[in-house]
């Protein structure tokens, strides 16, 4: 498979091209239910902030054809796995990672092994404090 065979960018039939539209506009109304906002404020929503952080410096077409071609054109399929990719890189700070790498992480992770606790005595409610430090 090559970026010229059919369903690319640049190689796009009539079927393909209108399964592209649709699935925008079936991506902003998921992103529209999935948030409770409409129109110009879906823009801040945190879909579309890692959806064109997904992009990075791509064509935003070409990552919608590749979501398509995965699910064999079926833009239903498609947009529901762009939310939930969506939703995967915000739950586990891909951004982040992105960002800082991760060595920075994995120091993150080291720093909170580190810590102790105190065991405090017991509260007024009969409960065991224990202090982090």
């Amino acid at each position: 498979m090559t970026s010229n065979d059919l369903g690319h960018i640049n190689n796009l039939g009539r079927a393909h091209t209108n399964a592209l539209k649709k699935t925008w506009r079936s991506l902003i109304e998921a992103i529209s239910k999935e948030t409770s906002l409409s129109g110009k404020y879906i823009a801040d929503s945190v879909y579309v902030d890692e959806l064109f952080r997904a992009m990075g410096y791509d064509n935003p077409d070409v990552l919608i054809l590749r979501w398509l071609r995965s699910r064999k054109w079926d833009v239903n399929a498609s947009v529901h796995q762009m939310i939930e990719t969506m939703k995967w890189r915000r739950d586990w700070g891909v951004q982040e990672l992105v960002a800082k790498g991760e060595r920075a992480r994995c120091l993150m992770k080291k720093e909170k092994m580190r810590r102790e606790s105190i065991n405090a005595g017991i509260c007024n409610m009969s409960k065991i404090e224990n202090l982090i430090l």
